[in-house]
């Protein structure tokens, strides 16, 4: 007899599949690459405490301590062991870990095939995002869901008639490795902050579901332990000394801060693709009003939980105020949840008249599964269309890391010694080190002596005075998102184009000799690009260097199987201009002439388009007075900037 699958099965089913399809990515940044570039070197040096200044030729300091070991190694341990698929397996492992977890808390307090739990499950994977990117926060993730699912775990026991001690003393084991595998263990201080003050409180005011004051000793000996946990790294006390130097009073200035996409607020313009501020708005109406129904309705004594309401205080201003701790909330947000709809769950019916109207439940519960459908469904529909920066939906490294582009100056050694740009660095010392040197890297740490420096540098908004700065380096990479940078290079006499790829372009001095092979290296790379925000910057960059039959084979993708990432509005500007030089081909210069201003609207055109729309009004101001002689001339001058035949 086949057994037909239900409701919480088919949404079961569907939490999988937004899982399987909205954490199927990339490697996201350059990251990971330095953290394995720092197993490398322990391994090779034979301790745990890496030399930051290794990897660069420019100015770079030991002088703040980075701790992470656990997480390095046990990252690089999976990428010789099983290459990139050991990472992505990982990822998944601990999402769903993540999520089987907190579904089994819910089937614990009899919620497992709840509508409320298939919600809450929905919100805990797509607002656990940031902290799924491949590298050190992966563990803080863990820890922080372990050290959430052990005090909810504490406070079953104490219902359940069970002593809940044992559970506290999780917390300082879990401590002892977190602080040695990633920073984010600072940031679990809130929290701890606030169960202690929480359950403290309910003593006083909420007996009926405080903890004796016995347990509740006992959970403060944990705290204690692991307080004296973070001392249980090779720096000793000198790391949580920094910690506290640097965090809570501001002792060392990070410039670098600012520059960083993951210390800006969740309503930041280039945040608002994780619909954070919708989250946080949904989360915030559940808790609310779940605190109000069990205010009202629990008993006297017990109407108030103050650990959770103080545990969710402490936990939200991480959540708004920096991306990249957007992942902390989540998990307390879904077991108050989960705490919160088991007590009410234990109301008597009569309390509850509501209970008593099927229709109204009914409803309620059907609501509740359309937006957690709902939800799902943009997240897997997002990742298919409308992938973040330089990603896709698939595995690899995503296009901010430069792979093809390390790879020719592997086959070509060109070095010793790289000018690049802060966010390619990670790769690039990876996979080039000991045989190159970076200028600088995404670690930044060890950069803030001049760290405004090179952010200038990389800007555009400085360039000879900082080559007379920092000299010694005869090749550049530099990523193609920093165009007023490469334009400098571009312009420069001193400097030629001999390579670029989706992410970056390579420029050496003149006086380099390239080697005959450089010449054809890779030249499929730019076929089969599979994000369309990264083919429109490559399409810009060719077309400014004026190679159009690159330009219009990428343009050609960005029409056909990038189409569905684009909206028509963005792709008008590329066709625009291809439209343009179609036009001054054919000799049709007024129709160029619109159709480049179009394409250059709002735009800072390169030194070729400059020329170009010079020239187009030149003949249009000459047109328009009659003097036909030099409006031949300046045909004959529009002609050359005309694509050649084949591009």
């Amino acid at each position: 007899m086949t057994r037909r699958i239900g409701l919480p099965g088919l949404l079961g089913l569907s939490l999988l599949i937004l899982i399987g399809v909205r954490y199927t990515e990339p490697i996201p940044d350059t990251d990971l690459f330095w953290h394995l570039a720092y197993a490398r070197q322990m391994l090779q040096r034979w301790s745990l405490i890496p030399d930051h200044t290794a990897f660069s030729w420019t100015p770079a300091s030991n002088a703040i301590i980075y701790c992470a070991w656990v997480s390095e190694l046990t990252l690089y341990a999976l990428g010789r062991l099983f290459g990139l698929t050991g990472f992505f397996v990982l990822r998944y492992v601990l999402v769903l870990g993540m999520v089987v977890l907190t579904w089994n808390f819910a089937r614990r307090v009899g919620l497992g095939r709840s509508p409320l739990t298939y919600l809450v499950l929905v919100i805990l994977t797509l607002g656990s995002y940031t902290g799924t990117l491949i590298k050190p926060e992966l563990f803080s993730l863990l820890f922080m869901g372990l050290i959430v699912w052990a005090v909810f775990r504490a406070k079953l026991a104490q219902v359940e008639g069970r002593d809940p001690v044992r559970w506290f003393y999780v917390v300082p084991l879990v401590m002892v490795v977190w602080v040695n595998a990633h920073g984010g263990f600072i940031l679990a201080a809130p929290f701890l902050a606030a169960v202690a003050i929480g359950e403290g409180l309910n003593l006083c005011v909420s007996p009926a579901i405080a903890f004796p004051r016995r347990v509740y000793g006992h959970l403060l000996a944990s705290w204690a332990l692991a307080g004296l946990g973070l001392l249980a790294t090779p720096y000793g006390v000198r790391y949580p000394l920094q910690l506290i130097a640097d965090y809570v009073f501001q002792q060392t200035p990070r410039p670098d801060v600012a520059w960083n996409n993951a210390y800006q607020s969740i309503f930041a313009p280039s945040a608002l693709t994780f619909h954070f501020p919708e989250f946080l708005m949904l989360m915030g109406l559940i808790l609310a009003g779940l605190l109000t129904l069990h205010a009202w309705l629990a008993p006297a004594g017990g109407r108030v939980d103050w650990m959770l309401v103080l545990a969710n205080l402490a936990s939200l201003p991480l959540f708004i105020v920096y991306l990249r701790s957007t992942y902390f909330w989540p998990s307390v947000f879904a077991y108050s949840v989960l705490w919160l709809g088991r007590a009410l769950a234990a109301v008597p019916a009569e309390r509850m008249p509501w209970r008593q109207r099927p229709r109204a439940g009914h409803a309620l519960a059907e609501i509740t599964i359309a937006v957690g459908l709902f939800l799902a469904g943009r997240g897997c529909y997002e990742a298919y269309a409308r992938p973040f920066h330089a990603s896709w939906l698939g595995w690899g490294v995503s296009y901010v890391s430069p792979v093809v582009e390390a790879e020719f100056l592997a086959a070509h050694r060109l070095g010793p010694r790289l000018y690049n740009v802060f966010d390619s660095g990670g790769y690039l010392l990876w996979r080039l080190d000991p045989t190159y040197k970076v200028m600088v890297d995404s670690r930044s740490f060890p950069y803030l002596s001049w760290f405004a420096d090179q952010e200038r540098f990389a800007r555009g908004q400085i360039f000879e005075e900082f080559l007379a700065r920092y000299p010694g380096a005869d090749v550049a990479v530099i990523d193609l998102a920093k165009a007023d940078s490469a334009r400098n290079f571009a312009r420069s006499p001193d400097w030629r184009l001999v390579f670029y790829g989706p992410t970056a372009a390579i420029f050496v001095r003149r006086s380099v000799t390239l080697p005959d092979s450089a010449r054809d290296f890779r030249p499929d790379r730019l076929l089969g690009l599979r994000n369309a925000g990264t083919a429109l910057r490559v399409f810009d960059f060719a077309t400014e260097a004026g190679d159009y039959k690159v330009a219009w084979d990428v343009l050609g993708q960005i029409e056909t199987q990038l189409r569905h990432q684009i909206d028509p509005e963005t792709i008008r500007r590329p066709v625009a201009y291809r439209e343009a030089h179609q036009a001054l081909k054919a000799g049709d210069y007024a129709r160029a002439r619109t159709r480049l201003a179009e394409a250059l609207n709002g735009l800072t055109p390169g030194d070729r388009d400059q020329a170009l729309v010079s020239a187009l009004e030149t003949r249009a101001r000459l047109a328009a007075t009659g003097k036909w002689t030099e409006v031949a001339g300046v045909e004959a001058t529009l002609r050359k900037f005309a694509a050649p035949d084949g591009a």
